[in-house]
């Protein structure tokens, strides 16, 4: 394997790659930005889950791999820090978020995700982000905030970790990030008649765009 041309370490070091893993056919479809942290130009090899584990560090495949096993269960949203090695053998520490979509029988059919690639200190560049949304939207930090909570109970990350996750989103549907925060603030009452469980299918349709459904 071979390390994609074009990407310097600076750019591999704030990639946050986007998953989705369909279940009954065992097929998976990666982001662009995936692709790269791993190594790979985009399309470049057909993603798969041996491919996958491929990159996962020797000492935390276990961890992984149960905690994949784990949503595929019960789809329920988790976070795993762990280590992924890229084409060029260059280390990166990530965090893999991910819950699960079910089908009317309650199976677990997608489970949609995000890896983000931590290696480098968020805590100053997660400041100057914030900084930044603070100057365009003063007025909304409180909502922002909120999301980032929500988001670190789902899933069990830091808040720096929660702001990257509302950033890429914010970024792929060309939204701001105090309109996507309030998104997820509506998403998040369970609505009279439904079931409390009903709030990770909530937040889904809020993070993860339609063309990966």
């Amino acid at each position: 394997m071979q390390q994609v041309a074009g990407v310097s370490g600076d750019e591999a070091d704030t990639l946050t790659g986007v998953f989705v893993y369909r279940v009954p056919e065992d097929t998976w479809w990666w982001s662009d930005e995936l692709y790269r942290l791993l190594g790979h130009a985009p399309d470049s090899v057909v993603p798969t889950s041996a491919l996958f584990r491929e990159h996962w560090h020797p000492d935390d495949l276990e961890r992984v791999e149960n905690a994949l096993a784990a949503v595929r269960a019960d789809g329920r949203p988790f976070g795993c820090y762990h280590r992924v090695m890229d084409t060029s053998g260059a280390e990166h520490a990530v965090v893999l978020v991910a819950d699960g979509r079910t089908d009317d029988r309650g199976s677990v059919v997608t489970l949609r995700g995000f890896v983000i690639d931590v290696t480098e200190s968020l805590v100053s560049h997660a400041r100057d982000l914030a900084e930044s949304d603070v100057t365009r939207a003063r007025v909304s930090q409180q909502d922002i905030d909120l999301a980032r909570g929500i988001l670190m109970a789902q899933y069990g990350v830091d808040a720096d970790v929660a702001l990257r996750l509302l950033r890429r989103r914010s970024q792929d549907t060309n939204r701001k990030v105090r309109d996507l925060a309030r998104e997820l603030l509506a998403a998040a009452p369970t609505p009279p008649g439904e079931a409390r469980q009903d709030v990770s299918r909530r937040f889904g349709s809020v993070l993860y765009a339609r063309e990966t459904d």
